[in-house]
């Protein structure tokens, strides 16, 4: 606990109560002031029912920037000129939390808004390299060395999880529609992650089919996020690769759940299969690891990190390989349980909200005594 009520402000683009940075953003700020700290969140926009929370943030706002007593943590994963102002401008001590930014050309066939996006976030992230930076916390040590390479110094890089609402998802009601409809003793594939390019639906689509050939027994594959409409050509074409692969009947896309039908369909889950293509963390596998949802999955970006041998992971993609390791867990129970103890145990021990919510505290605590 601290006695000093030094502000912390928390600087993010936009804010709204349901997304991975704003979960991270709101549980942060609620941390700080239950330690003491004079925590508040400025976003130059944000969802009304947040708004006796955060304020609007203004680069002219001076009595803020000029206090060099405050830590300043700014959330970083789009271009946001407002917020490189304040940066600019600032004489607070300076922490980039980063989230990472998706690679452009995933959407360059699907969404020029999303494409030109990431490009101005990865303009944004050399920028803010160049600043001066008391640290930088990374989601993963993934994201983090994307710093490192733009010449931060090491030893002021960090890895910070982001804060999440897993312990809520698991309290929720659990769906019996779909409970009631899905668990019949045929093996349920999921991944969850938003409709997007980087997320490897595709793969997901080939790992299916493969494994029904390799089982030769019924299968599906439950694909849930959210979902953009200008992303529905890309769902048209992973459609379209369903049927060519004569598995359109056993792939199940859901849309925008609630957290009860989330919460049901770990609940049916077999085997949570992740071959996404970029992640800078991956959230839905510490919810896998918390519901005992034994993973397989394909080692990218912060894929391996997050797992880190909690799940059955291989190096490069194969489908062939990937449904090899889903027959391990649909067929031995030993391998089921042992996946689910080290899951659940590495998210007891690292990704548990009392776990982070110390870490958070810790690296605020050195940036206020640096």
């Amino acid at each position: 606990m601290t006695k000093s009520r030094r502000p912390v402000f928390l600087l993010v683009p936009s804010l709204e109560p349901n997304d991975a940075i704003g979960n991270d953003v709101l549980r942060t700020h609620q941390i700080l002031r239950r330690a003491g700290y004079d925590a508040r969140i400025f976003a130059e926009d944000f969802n009304p029912a947040l708004a006796s929370i955060a304020a609007e943030a203004r680069a002219e706002s001076h009595e803020l920037w000029n206090d060099s007593a405050a830590i300043l943590i700014y959330h970083h994963s789009i271009d946001w000129q407002r917020g490189e102002k304040i940066l600019a401008r600032s004489k607070n001590r300076i922490v980039i939390k980063y989230h990472n930014v998706t690679p452009p050309h995933y959407f360059s066939a699907y969404a020029q808004n999303y494409y030109r996006s990431c490009v101005g976030g990865i303009e944004a992230t050399a920028r803010l390299a160049c600043l001066r930076l008391d640290f930088v916390w990374g989601d993963s040590q993934y994201n983090a060395d994307e710093f490192i390479g733009l010449g931060v110094p090491r030893e002021r890089c960090r890895v910070a999880p982001p804060l999440h609402r897993i312990e809520e998802l698991g309290r929720a009601s659990c769906d019996s529609t779909i409970v009631g409809r899905y668990r019949d003793g045929v093996p349920n594939l999921l991944f969850v992650g938003a409709f997007r390019p980087n997320k490897g639906h595709f793969k997901a689509i080939e790992t299916l089919a493969a494994y029904r050939s390799l089982a030769a027994c019924p299968a599906r594959l439950f694909l849930v996020g959210s979902f953009d409409p200008v992303f529905e050509g890309y769902r048209e074409e992973l459609l379209r690769h369903a049927r060519n692969l004569e598995v359109e009947d056993s792939l199940h896309l859901a849309h925008s759940v609630s957290l009860s039908q989330l919460r049901a369909y770990y609940n049916i889950a077999s085997v949570f299969l992740c071959v996404s293509e970029h992640e800078g963390f991956c959230v839905p596998l510490a919810e896998a690891m918390y519901f005992r949802v034994p993973i397989v999955a394909w080692d990218t970006t912060a894929v391996g990190e997050t797992c880190d041998g909690c799940g059955i992971v291989y190096d490069t993609f194969d489908a062939n390989a990937l449904a090899r390791g889903i027959d391990e867990c649909v067929t031995s129970r030993a391998v089921t349980r042992d996946l689910a103890l080290r899951g659940r145990r590495r998210y007891e021990t690292v990704f548990h909200p009392d776990v982070l919510e110390s870490r958070v505290l810790a690296l605020v605590q050195e940036a206020e005594d640096l």
